[in-house]
């Protein structure tokens, strides 16, 4: 649908309802970037609610240049200086570099920080030894002061990229010391920050920018992390001076019928060594858990755990089910084999099954079958 009067009106009171002392200070870039970037997130967010679809982002920024241009104050032309960077669209970004221009023509200049040469200092990454979890920095280099950004992600083969907390601050420093010092603690699971290509940063963070999954939160996009759709804006537009390359997800392999064969034969195998009674419910829990697990190579991990019992048999078997019952009793067996037949580290394993342990506590959790909770295979970009 068309945007009305009342969408106009109500995204003009939200954009001038930032108290004068909350204003950030014209020639303070990053400040200004970072006030910018949150209501632009706040107006892509809202683009993203099913009821309002067809108030599109490009129509939302046009309302922004419209009131800045319209406030024609300092303030103003810092935050279309900004958006010359930060706006979701060519276009967007096009309108601000245009009402910039006319501000100019009426006396109200550009901050002193327009234009200038913005470097990419140094990328660094953090993470799990599962490749569930990657967090990714950013550090610039400017002459009206250095920043950098923080941008964490959850990856799983069954749900898309989530982004789980994000960051800025003028020092690279202060956001890398809480991943050193916690990393450093849980070495068994947990790596350290360490320097990585900017392509890595792209590779893993471009398609959590869009290509996002509604259901992981609940049907509710306003639960998303309040910190990405603050930071999204300022974090895709840095994208931007990174390595340009096309993201091929490439497509998921299901486990052949040789190779679903030889892993039900091992963990069977595996199970009859330390003397398990197995029955019928038993045989086709195998069946699942190795099938799951199987698509693009076996793996497991804390996430494909979860996914697995809280996303995929919850879609397909009522909570009564001998099935169900045979999943929560081989379960842990079954994480602790497939963790010592792939490459999971060793020192990893115990917090592999802690997870694991929890998540089978009260299990099953749901009340029926509900086809729609179900997850559909997607390459990892991780």
């Amino acid at each position: 649908m068309p945007m009305t009067e009342a969408d106009r009106e109500r995204w003009i009171q939200t954009l001038d309802g930032l108290p004068a002392d909350q204003t950030p200070a014209p020639d303070d870039r990053i400040a200004v970037e970072a006030n910018l970037s949150g209501f632009l997130g706040n107006m892509w967010l809202n683009a993203t609610i099913p009821e309002v679809q067809g108030v599109s982002v490009a129509e939302l920024q046009m309302v922004a240049v419209q009131y800045f241009l319209n406030r024609a104050d300092a303030y103003s032309a810092a935050s279309l200086a900004a958006m010359t960077e930060l706006a979701e669209t060519p276009g967007g970004r096009r309108a601000a570099l245009k009402a910039l221009e006319r501000l100019e023509k009426l006396g109200v200049a550009a901050p002193s920080w327009y234009g200038e040469e913005l470097v990419l200092d140094a990328c660094w990454e953090s993470g799990d030894v599962y490749g569930d979890c990657r967090t990714y920095f950013m550090s610039f280099l400017a002459p009206s002061g250095d920043f950098a950004l923080s941008y964490t992600v959850d990856y799983s083969d069954f749900h898309f990229d989530m982004v789980t907390a994000c960051g800025h601050h003028p020092d690279i420093e202060v956001l890398l010391s809480p991943h050193r010092e916690r990393n450093a603690i849980f070495v068994d699971r947990l790596y350290v920050p360490r320097r990585c290509e900017p392509l890595e940063v792209y590779k893993g963070t471009f398609r959590s920018l869009d290509d996002w999954d509604i259901f992981c939160v609940g049907g509710d996009p306003g639960k998303l992390d309040f910190s990405y759709v603050a930071v999204r804006s300022m974090w895709k537009a840095r994208l931007r001076m990174l390595p340009q390359v096309e993201i091929d997800p490439g497509e998921m392999v299901a486990p052949t019928d040789e190779e679903q064969g030889l892993r039900n034969g091992a963990f069977l195998t595996y199970l009859i060594s330390g003397n398990r009674e197995l029955e019928e419910p038993h045989i086709k829990a195998i069946d699942e858990m190795c099938w799951f697990h199987g698509f693009n190579g076996f793996s497991v991990s804390p996430v494909s755990a979860f996914v697995f019992l809280e996303r995929y048999l919850p879609g397909k078997y009522e909570p009564g089910d001998p099935v169900i019952r045979a999943v929560r009793d081989l379960m842990p067996d079954f994480v602790t084999w497939a963790a010592n037949v792939t490459d999971v580290p060793l020192e990893a394993v115990p917090h592999l099954e802690y997870k694991t342990g929890q998540l089978l506590k009260g299990y099953p959790k749901w009340k029926a079958m509900n086809k729609d909770i179900a997850r559909i295979p997607r390459p990892r970009s991780l």
